[in-house]
This record gives structure tokens, sequence and C-alpha cells, in this order.
């Protein structure tokens, strides 16, 4: 049960970095450039934790020869994944945009678990966590998609291309769950969560760096920086929220599993999405919380609790 709380805790992370990166992007501009920021911030604080805490931060030969040479690609899968997140709401539409990677993250979660993909510890798809995946699918239904209803929800593609990005919006959501079956084999090669934290955080945002270098946009950080100012504070911890959850994922998901994790994760980004839209924190649009939501929320903390069993 504590692992269990400590997940949906980390969920609540979630929609802060959402908060926090959109706005940093208002200020920075395009996408990519906002992400280096992010990942930097994640990168600087995990850096700052290991050396405080005595943490080695260059990894040895044997952690070289143990970690499969995949593990170490994670932190960039990750940011392939916020990339094709960022440009699915335009493409699809907003409804699409958060059910399809939800529902396929969802299901791969469960298949990794299953079938112990990336080193995972195998737990058979039973009864009860097909029983609470249904709940989990009938809340995302009720806090989701019922508010939504009467809202259009226009794609800006048609035929082929709208297929296309349907397509990508599953693979996000696949993504997403083996980001997080992945972690742990890092985790475990290293042999401390921090440490394994901080060096697929440091290859992404070297990645990212350089990409930024190339196509001659890092001066926007420079730019960001200037006017911080005139912007909230809070813009810049969405990094910081990521490092956290990215190190909860290395550390929890060997104790409760990729499903548990993912779905846990999920439920408590809905609950203070919920929560921030209803009181409009973060300058979130004010959407009042209904008992619809509510029992929605409930029922998928009921599913996530049989999941667990």
């Amino acid at each position: 049960m504590f692992f269990l709380l400590i997940t949906l805790a980390m969920g609540l992370l979630v929609p802060f970095q959402t908060a926090a990166n959109s706005r940093l992007r208002t200020v920075v501009g395009p996408a990519y450039v906002s992400t280096l920021v992010s990942f930097s911030v994640s990168t600087l604080a995990l850096l700052l934790v290991s050396l405080v805490a005595g943490i080695p931060i260059v990894p040895t030969s044997e952690i070289l020869a143990a970690a499969p040479w995949w593990s170490w690609f994670v932190g960039l899968a990750a940011v392939v994944t916020i990339t094709i997140a960022i440009h699915l709401f335009k493409e699809i539409g907003q409804l699409q945009a958060i059910i399809i990677p939800m529902f396929s993250q969802l299901i791969f979660s469960l298949l990794i678990d299953h079938f112990g993909w990336f080193g995972a510890r195998e737990i058979p798809l039973a009864g009860n966590r097909i029983i609470g995946a249904l709940l989990l699918v009938a809340g995302i239904v009720m806090v989701v998609i019922l508010p939504r209803l009467g809202a259009r929800h226009e794609s800006a593609n048609k035929g082929s291309r709208l297929v296309m990005w349907q397509l990508l919006a599953v693979a996000s959501g696949c993504l997403s769950a083996s980001v997080t079956g992945a972690y742990p084999v890092l985790g475990a090669a290293v042999g401390n969560p921090v440490q394994a934290t901080t060096l697929a955080f440091f290859v992404a945002t070297v990645v990212l760096l350089l990409g930024c270098v190339c196509n001659g946009s890092v001066l926007l950080v420079g730019k960001a920086i200037k006017v911080s100012r005139q912007h909230p504070w809070w813009m810049w911890l969405g990094g910081l929220c990521g490092a956290l959850i990215v190190f909860g994922n290395a550390w929890l998901v060997p104790e409760v599993g990729v499903g548990v994790f993912s779905m846990a994760l999920l439920v408590g980004q809905l609950a203070l999405s919920m929560l921030m839209e209803h009181f409009g924190w973060l300058g979130a649009p004010r959407k009042a919380i209904t008992w619809v939501k509510v029992i929605g929320i409930l029922l998928m903390l009921g599913g996530v609790a049989l999941i667990r069993l």
C-alpha cells in the first residue's frame, strides 16, 4: 500500500509539470527548446543531488557492460514521446490526443507485465487485473470523455494523414509504457535509481543541446532567462517534476509493476488536473468538479487497487 500511495503522489506532479512546461514554451518559443530547458533543469537537479549524496555520476566499465545498450536511451525515448504529444493536439484534436495514448499505454503496460518485457517482473493478466483495467476505462470515460461530448473536437487533418497521426498517438502511448518498463532495467544495472535517472537525463539533454546548437535555436534559452522576471518562477520547475517522476519510475516499478505504476500515475494526474481546473490553479481554465468526475476517479482508484492485488 505504501508504494501505491507514493505512486499516486507522483501522479500529482504531472499536471504541474505540464503547466510549467506550457508556460515556459510561451516564453521560449519552439517546443524542442523548451524541452531542452526542462531536461537541463532535471539534469542539473539530479547532478546536485548526486554530488551532495556522494553518488558516482560517471558509470564504471562494469555498469556499461551490465546495462543493455538500449537502456541508455530511455531519456531520449521520453523526448520523442513528449514531441509527439505536443503535435497531437493540433493534428487530431484534444479528445483523441488524450484518449488514444492513454488507452494504448494502459493496454501495453499490462502486456509488459504479463510477458515480462524489458526484464520486468512477470505478472500474469489474471481476472482481477482485467476487471481493474475495465474499471479504469470506465473511469477515464467519466472523467475525460463525457465532459467533452458537448464540445467540438475537430482535427485539422483528414484521410490518410489523420490515420498516420492516430497511429503515432498509439505509438506514443506504447512508447510511454516502454519507457516506464525500461528505466528499472537501467536502475538495476547501475544499482542506484538516482544515478540511473541522472545518466538517462544527461544523454537526452546532450542530444537535445546538439540539435538546438545545429539549428541555431539555443540562443532562445538566453532570451528566456532575460525575460524570466516578467513570468512566474514556477515555469522553471517542470524539469524538476520530471526528474522526480522518473526517479519514482526507476524506484517503484520493481515494487509494483509497470501496469500499477502507469495507472496509479494516471489517476493522480487526472485527480489533480480536475482540482486545477476547478480552482483555476496555475492559470488553468475553470471547470467545475461534477459528481460524474468524482465517481470516475473513484472507479479508477478501485481499478488500480484490483490490478495491485
